[in-house]
């Protein structure tokens, strides 16, 4: 059963664009078994804490959308970035022909890593500084990606120690 849209997308702001994302996030997660709250608003850089009770794994996720077929989303600059073992992020375009979402997921310190390269990149080209996220140019990539969203899971306390180095994370 196809959803009414009330309002064309380009008529959207931009925050409302952001919370849809960060809901249908939540939505497709908790269908999973995770326990996943959203974040007030003005809770830098995480969007979503996850928890998976059989596990006992837990994330941040970091929620950017777009109602276009967009392959780049604008960001934070890479100092600011959720990072580390436990951090996420989510890249949401709408597919409009399909009335759905593409799900691509990336780990956190890649992500800014990306984001540190492209905005050097742009630099060099002569613009002005700008960040953003931009998705792989080979298939082969984005389908890492969309596997990614499709089998991910918070991470165990052991892999987090194991990747940090603590033994207090168990």
């Amino acid at each position: 059963m196809a959803v009414k849209q009330l309002v064309k997308p380009a008529q959207l702001p931009n925050d409302l664009i952001g919370v849809a994302g960060v809901h249908y996030v939540a939505y497709k997660l908790s269908l999973r078994g995770l326990i996943v709250l959203p974040t007030i608003r003005n809770t830098a850089g995480i969007d979503l804490l996850v928890h998976d009770p059989k596990t006992n794994g837990q994330a941040s996720l970091q929620v950017k959308t777009t109602l276009t077929k967009a392959s780049f989303w604008p960001t934070s600059k890479a100092a600011k970035c959720l990072r580390g073992p436990g951090a996420f992020h989510v890249f949401l375009r709408w597919l409009p022909a399909e009335e759905r979402f593409e799900e691509f997921l990336e780990n956190g310190d890649l992500v800014a890593e990306r984001i540190l390269q492209n905005a050097d990149d742009y630099v060099k080209r002569g613009n002005k500084e700008f960040a953003f996220w931009q998705l792989p140019k080979g298939e082969t990539g984005r389908d890492a990606l969309r596997d990614a969203w499709r089998n991910w899971a918070p991470p165990t306390p052991a892999v987090v120690a194991r990747q940090t180095g603590s033994e207090c994370a168990s």
